[in-house]
């Protein structure tokens, strides 16, 4: 990765490395009380960076990497001839929104959410016990509060009605919050916390991505969200979040739509938050989507020398929405399939591996999806000589300065009935004028409908994590689509998991479960 990581990720290294050291000689911080350890800026920040790698948790697939992913209608993972992909039927459950909750994504994504909260909380806890002062102190704290709001945004969006819980000292069991008191409750600690941040990164302090941006990126979904996770309507605030973004120095569109996920994408003025990797300076947890979508005999395209694991492709129809002329088609993988050096890549003697569009079925055991059904995942740059068990070293992105033209676009659609005026169309041109190069391509009025704007979002959004909130906000999640029946509304929040429920009786499940 980029060379002004490597401070910050020494931090990253030493909050992974706590949890699986095996040195009896070593010292546990942990148990050193406040006042002994963390005696000045330096020292909080090892503290801090403890957030960071619980955030890298981001793409774990039995976790928080698939309640956005899996399940939408951008992506699929078909059981395949040679028995791959069936993993006691989580995928097909997934995919046809037959939720429970005893899957096990069910709580990776929950733990995910609350062993980041209780993170923060210790961490508030011992700064406020700490006598230690320095002039960035209250940005520190403030960074903290907006991380630990993160955490509560995806538990707001995928479980809804869960605890509040802020006092590391408090040891009774929380009580159950409403999905509207959660809601409220993460406007309040941005808003409150807000000022005291960065604008933007910077590179003393590369890493810390919890900025003003961030924060503004994080209101806009909470406002443009509201009537799903309020019951209200946000839109002028969602415009003012928006717009607080688009006016941040330093931030714009990448003139190549690719270059915002390159293997050393720390330069990307485009990209607002992201969460670290590398394949040496990120241990622990770490991102392997090369893994997850591509033929074994993909790694000769590549360079790999990691076994890949051919499972996740996207769906035929979503694949076929693009326009042939949409530089963003290159996001997958389509057709025959070679090498490097310009070899065929066989599956046998007679059969060349072929990325198609087309996937035969979702589970079939007679008929089963073929090896090289459906495209494949390459919008991040795949670095050549990732090895088993190696992360990639890009940056994943969580939050585009394309989403806030995005975002602004929409609110102003919703605001004038559903109806897209001209200030919409330009917002969305501008990013639009990017993926062909020309004009020739623009939305007038007339085209950018509603269903326009959601197709658009999915081609340039692809498999970073928006879909399913997409989905829910335009009303088309409980839709049919391959595979998958008609749902209802229950399914738009995710079953709390039976570990929860076990561990608080103060739990109540989600309605339909």
């Amino acid at each position: 990765m980029k060379k002004i990581i490597i401070k910050f990720s020494l931090l990253l290294a030493f909050a992974a490395g706590t949890a699986s050291c095996t040195k009896l000689d070593e010292e546990v911080f942990s148990s050193i009380p406040a006042d002994g350890f963390f005696r000045n800026e330096a020292e909080v920040m090892t503290n801090v960076g403890r957030i960071y790698a619980q955030l890298r948790k981001i793409t774990n697939r039995f976790g928080a990497g698939s309640l956005d992913l899996v399940g939408t209608d951008e992506c699929i993972i078909p059981f395949r001839e040679t028995n791959l992909w069936y993993d006691n039927g989580l995928w097909i459950a997934l995919h046809k929104h037959e939720y429970n909750p005893n899957l096990q994504v069910m709580n990776g994504g929950y733990s995910f959410c609350f062993d980041g909260i209780s993170m923060a909380n210790q961490i508030l806890f011992q700064l406020a016990e700490s006598p230690v002062d320095f002039p960035s102190k209250p940005k520190i704290i403030a960074e903290v509060k907006i991380a630990r709001a993160f955490f509560y945004y995806r538990a707001l969006d995928w479980f809804g009605n869960v605890p509040i819980s802020t006092d590391f000292k408090d040891v009774t069991i929380p009580k159950q919050s409403t999905r509207t008191e959660v809601w409220d409750f993460v406007v309040k600690e941005i808003t409150d916390n807000i000022q005291f941040l960065d604008d933007a990164p910077t590179t003393a302090n590369y890493g810390r991505t919890c900025t003003k941006a961030m924060a503004n990126m994080m209101l806009a979904k909470l406002y443009l969200n509201a009537p799903k996770w309020k019951g209200t309507t946000k839109l002028d605030e969602a415009i003012a979040a928006t717009d607080a973004v688009i006016n941040t120095n330093g931030y714009s569109l990448s003139s190549d739509y690719f270059s915002n996920f390159t293997a050393n994408n720390g330069g990307s003025k485009e990209n607002i938050f992201v969460v670290p990797y590398d394949k040496t300076k990120t241990p622990g947890n770490i991102l392997q989507i090369h893994c997850w979508t591509l033929h074994t005999l993909s790694q000769q395209t590549f360079g790999l020398i990691a076994f890949t694991w051919d499972g996740y492709a996207t769906l035929e129809d979503f694949y076929r929405s693009y326009d042939a002329n949409d530089k963003r088609i290159k996001t997958w993988m389509e057709g025959p399939q070679y090498s490097a050096s310009g070899a065929p890549l066989m599956l046998s003697a007679t059969r060349q591996l072929n990325y198609r569009p087309q996937i035969k079925a979702l589970y079939n055991t007679t008929n089963p999806a073929l090896l090289d059904d459906g495209v494949r995942f390459k919008k991040y740059e795949y670095e050549a000589g990732l090895r088993d068990n190696e992360s990639m070293s890009n940056d994943w992105v969580v939050f585009r300065y394309a989403d806030a033209l995005m975002m602004k676009a929409e609110a102003i659609m919703r605001k004038n009935g559903n109806v897209a005026n001209q200030a919409a169309v330009d917002l969305v041109n501008q990013v639009r004028f990017r993926a062909f190069g020309d004009h020739a391509h623009d939305f007038t009025t007339a085209t950018l409908t509603m269903d326009a704007l959601l197709a658009e979002r999915g081609r340039e959004f692809a498999w970073e994590y928006h879909r399913r909130q997409d989905l829910i906000r335009f009303n088309k999640w409980n839709e049919a689509w391959f595979e998958k029946p008609a749902g209802n509304v229950n399914h738009e929040l995710y079953p709390l998991p039976t570990q929860a429920l076990n561990v608080n009786p103060n739990l109540k499940q989600n309605t339909g479960y």
